[in-house]
């Protein structure tokens, strides 16, 4: 069975053992990865000018041939079936690897790998879809999913259609898709459909080019410049029968979609979310280093040190996340933690980047280009910012896919799944935590009961579409939830540092200290804001505004 730590804290439980148990990546594991992103960064320094992509240059074809050469389109296939054989984590490093180059070469090796032939395939497909899958794997074809549609990704049907077609040999599909990473460059894509006979949605392999495909346009983002992303069309487009995944009515939730897409997301937004953090906390570093302000070193402010280690815990924090999500794979895969990694990652690199800007002062909101132009150090703050604006909105805006994650906790209320609480086991905490960081441990212990006394309120006192339809609330409560969450996987890594044997023991005492005392900061403004019903002005000013009425108040 997978894990499930949110549903286990929502209701009260803090199951501190299991997060001091997560598995640490075997010595092959990490040699696996070490020589493949060794293997990247040489194809990358010789394939990919990043200051050029950042300003529109595309990804060129001789990319994606070293990298399909190399094995880069087949990572998480095992070695005797062609791919690198690498680990669920040790892609993710990779995929950081190239982000830190070039998000837009991250974004089509993670939209590649986690929806592509090598995907499927472990999957065991049946034999016309198993072979179709196998030649584009050997042929080293780019591919997409294609789910997102114009009338938004948060919808649950979908109005691309699946018509039978007049032979009854397959299906002919009808409708746009937008924002498809990889949708102009992919020679197979996945395509989400509503089959017209059943009303279920169905996966529908289509092989490009093909009669009725058309590429309408590449999107030009704010940021994530260079990535293949783009709005396609499909008229009439003809898939067999032997090139389907069969259609399910909560497909949403239903293997293997939930499984990949799950996946998906934490490759294409979370891998660039840290190395975008990482690297603005590096800038920020190199920057405070060299200056100063009326003769004193700028690193010896309080403000600017708050804001440096203030980052430095978030790019802990985040990494913590990462690692304990990825560490386990298969059945106990912690799935609904996966999708907590989204929003916990993006957030993060934002406050990180942000404070960079700030740091930097006129050079991070000014562009790399403007600075390299005049002789000064080039550090692309600016295009960090840009970029992670993005990463909160792929992969579902970050205030919508809060407000879906709650509601999927809060119905474990309605269904009766109610774990006991226990006191938390502190085998690890009692002789390697800090002294503070022990407190924090207490604190979490304490909001996650608090958590689950709120939500056992809220659920029997209000029926579940009343619960649903107070958007804020749910808001509030995955942000909690995803705060505690965050708290609770920094303390556990700090714990299983030995202080005596590590020397970065001391170090990760400190940066836990101090996100525990930032995340803490925040949920005092969710814990404020938990259950209380919006003002009635708020709805009346926005109707009065959508209804074209501002009694000249908010005229120029």
């Amino acid at each position: 069975m997978p894990l499930n730590i949110l549903r286990d804290m929502i209701h009260g439980t803090f199951p501190w053992d299991r997060l001091c148990e997560a598995p640490a990546p075997s010595d092959q594991d990490r040699r696996t990865a070490d020589e493949a992103i060794d293997a990247l960064r040489r194809i990358l320094d010789r394939h990919v000018d990043a200051r050029a992509v950042d300003g529109g240059r595309p990804l060129g074809d001789d990319l994606v041939r070293a990298l399909a050469d190399a094995g880069f389109l087949a990572m998480l296939l095992s070695r005797e079936d062609g791919g690198l054989g690498l680990s669920e984590y040790g892609a993710f490093r990779v995929f950081e690897t190239a982000a830190a180059h070039s998000p837009a070469v991250s974004m089509m090796l993670a939209g590649h790998n986690s929806m592509g032939p090598s995907t499927y395939l472990p999957t065991r497909p049946d034999a016309a879809l198993r072979d179709l899958l196998t030649r584009h794997l050997a042929e080293g074809s780019l591919s997409a999913i294609a789910s997102t549609e114009p009338e938004g990704a948060a919808n649950t049907d979908r109005s691309c259609l699946a018509r039978r077609s007049a032979d009854g040999t397959g299906h002919l599909l009808s409708g746009d898709k937008v924002f498809i990473t990889n949708g102009s460059r992919a020679r197979l894509l996945a395509v989400t459909a509503t089959v017209e006979a059943t009303g279920h949605v169905g996966l529908f392999f289509v092989e490009t080019p093909a009669p009725g495909f058309e590429v309408v346009a590449e999107h030009e983002f704010m940021g994530l410049h260079g990535a293949p992303t783009s709005h396609i069309r499909l008229t009439d487009v003809f898939v067999p029968d032997g090139h389907m995944v069969s259609a399910h009515e909560q497909w949403r939730t239903a293997s293997p979609f939930a499984e990949l897409h799950t996946l998906a997301r934490v490759y294409l937004i979370s891998a660039p979310s840290v190395a975008s953090a990482r690297r603005s906390l590096g800038w920020a570093r190199d920057w405070v280093a060299t200056r100063r302000v009326d003769g004193k070193e700028l690193a010896s402010y309080e403000a600017v040190q708050r804001m440096i280690a203030a980052s430095a815990a978030d790019v802990f924090a985040a990494d913590s996340a990462v690692r304990w999500a990825l560490a386990w794979q298969g059945t106990r895969a912690p799935l609904w933690e996966r999708d907590a990694l989204k929003n916990l990652t993006s957030t993060a690199a934002w406050r990180v980047t942000d404070r960079t800007v700030s740091l930097l002062g006129a050079q991070g909101y000014e562009s790399a280009r403007g600075k390299a132009a005049r002789g000064a150090p080039d550090l692309p703050a600016e295009q960090a910012q840009r970029d992670v604006r993005g990463l909160r909105i792929g992969g579902g805006v970050d205030f919508n896919l809060d407000r879906v994650l709650a509601a999927r906790l809060l119905s474990t209320y309605y269904r009766g799944e109610r774990p006991e609480r226990t006191g938390t086991p502190k085998p690890v905490a009692a002789t390697t935590l800090s002294a503070a960081n022990q407190d924090h441990l207490a604190r979490v212990e304490h909001d996650v009961h608090r958590l689950a006394d709120a939500c056992g309120v809220l659920t029997s006192t209000l029926p579940p579409a009343e619960l649903l339809a107070r958007q804020e609330t749910l808001i509030t409560v995955n942000r909690i939830v995803t705060e505690l969450f965050g708290q609770a996987v920094v303390l556990a890594r700090a714990a299983h540092l030995d202080p005596a044997a590590d020397p970065a023991a001391p170090l990760a005492q400190d940066l836990t200290d101090v996100h525990c005392d930032a995340a803490q900061g925040r949920l005092t403004a969710l814990w404020a804001r938990l259950g209380r019903e919006l003002p009635a002005a708020y709805p009346r000013v926005a109707q009065a505004w959508t209804d074209g009425g501002s009694a000249g108040l908010l005229d120029i």
